[in-house]
């Protein structure tokens, strides 16, 4: 007999394939993993925020205001809507503008937006004026501020 006949016929993987099979299950677990965790932090750290930087009121001939209120995203997560309640406004404008449905403007994270409204009535010089400014963000969570100022003429 000879020697090549005694041997045991060898089956199994080469030690070269096995590795490269266990490198590729290494990478896409790792791939899985940082996707999981990447997408659980972004959920915990969204913040909607905004701080009102000032707010003025003017009064104008008649009885009639102009309210101007500048607010900042102080936040990270984009304000898509500015809403004012309060006694006899009148026309709002609200600066960046946009035009969509649920949507009246645009003030990314770290941007300022402002809003100009017409009071119709009840505004001379010394009138304390209050109003509620209502804030919804882009995940469509809504904050409401108060709004105070006292008019002063023009």
């Amino acid at each position: 007999m000879n020697r090549a006949s005694l041997r045991r016929p060898h089956r199994g993987l080469s030690p070269l394939l096995a590795i490269i099979i266990g490198l590729i299950i290494v990478i896409v677990a790792g791939i899985l993993l940082s996707q999981l965790y990447f997408s659980y932090t972004a959920t915990i750290s969204h913040r909607p925020a905004c701080s009102i930087e000032y707010v003025d009121l003017v009064a104008q001939p008649g009885g009639s205001g102009t309210l101007v209120i500048n607010l900042k995203n102080t936040g990270n997560v984009r304000i898509v809507w500015l809403w004012l309640d309060g006694p006899n406004i009148g026309t709002c404008y609200r600066y960046p503008h946009v035009v969509g449905h649920n949507v009246n403007t645009d003030i990314p994270p770290g941007s300022t937006g402002s809003m100009r409204c017409t009071i119709t009535s009840g505004i001379a010089p010394g009138t304390v004026y209050t109003a509620t400014l209502r804030v919804r963000f882009e995940d469509d969570s809504m904050q409401q501020y108060s709004v105070t100022a006292r008019a002063r003429s023009l």
